[in-house]
């Protein structure tokens, strides 16, 4: 199937292995992926050791095609851009929300997924203040435990950290967050696997990403997640700043990746929907 779908992006896309280095030969240039493996669907390590995922399926098709030797390293997440920022011939791939602070230091691919953020939570928790099938972020004041787990530097730590210490508006007018003055506080955890094992203990809930949280709840029958009320996300692959021919490149695979329907296909095989 791998196969078969580098040669049908190579053919729509017109690449006949012309000013690509060594399409198939051994001086291939290297591309360095940076992600952070607890992440699933999106990246995880399987029972043999090794990072897979739909962000990593995604890179080997791009590398294939633009005639690139791919190269994963599982690194904390919030050291990623920080890599990227260091080498031209490096991306993030790790599941990363498209947000105006990144895009000062990075170059973004355009949006390949998008997503929600979820609660994490022991079961029927928050059955009840359910309102059109989503949870009011408000509603986790009713927590026990007065601290949410978060995974550092994703979507979910500033969603949870405005909550509790508020925003400011354009005018830099201080605006309250729906947890502030209730004694809440978060916990940083390197990725919502760990952080989900602390729930009724540390903390009383985690905030994630839809499909990681899907995907923990269904490993353990004593947690349930639950949509929250908030705007969907982009996900998108960031490249260093000076990167611009190499992220065209790129985005023209993942035109062709979206259009013909690879990507869901990567993410159902990656979600167990097929074997």
């Amino acid at each position: 199937m791998k196969r078969i779908i580098t040669l049908v992006l190579a053919m729509l896309m017109g690449i006949a292995c012309v000013g690509f280095t060594a399409c198939g030969g051994s001086d291939k240039e290297t591309l360095n992926v940076y992600t952070n493996s607890g992440f699933a669907p999106y990246e995880y390590v399987d029972k043999d050791g090794v990072v897979k995922g739909v962000d990593i399926d995604i890179m080997y098709e791009i590398g294939e095609v633009l005639g690139y030797n791919i190269v994963i390293n599982d690194i904390e997440f919030d050291q990623i851009l920080e890599e990227v920022r260091k080498d031209k011939l490096a991306v993030g791939a790790a599941g990363m929300t498209k947000d105006t602070e990144r895009d000062k230091i990075a170059l973004a691919s355009i949006s390949y997924a998008t997503s929600v953020q979820y609660v994490i939570a022991e079961k029927d928790t928050f059955d009840s203040a359910l309102v059109g099938g989503k949870l009011p972020l408000s509603a986790l004041e009713n927590l026990t435990k007065k601290n949410i787990g978060v995974q550092e530097g994703t979507t979910g730590n500033w969603l949870v950290e405005d909550a509790i210490n508020g925003t400011e508006d354009d005018d830099g007018k201080h605006v309250d967050g729906e947890l502030e003055g209730k004694d809440f506080d978060f916990s940083t955890y390197t990725n919502a696997i760990i952080a989900s094992g602390d729930i009724g203990d540390a903390i009383g809930a985690v905030v994630i990403d839809k499909l990681p949280a899907q995907a923990i709840v269904e490993s353990n029958p004593n947690l349930e997640c639950y949509e929250l009320d908030a705007e969907p996300e982009s996900y998108v692959l960031y490249f260093n700043l000076e990167a611009e021919k190499l992220v065209e490149d790129v985005n023209k695979v993942l035109n062709v990746l979206i259009e013909k329907g690879v990507i869901d296909y990567f993410t159902i095989k990656h979600s167990g929907g097929i074997k």
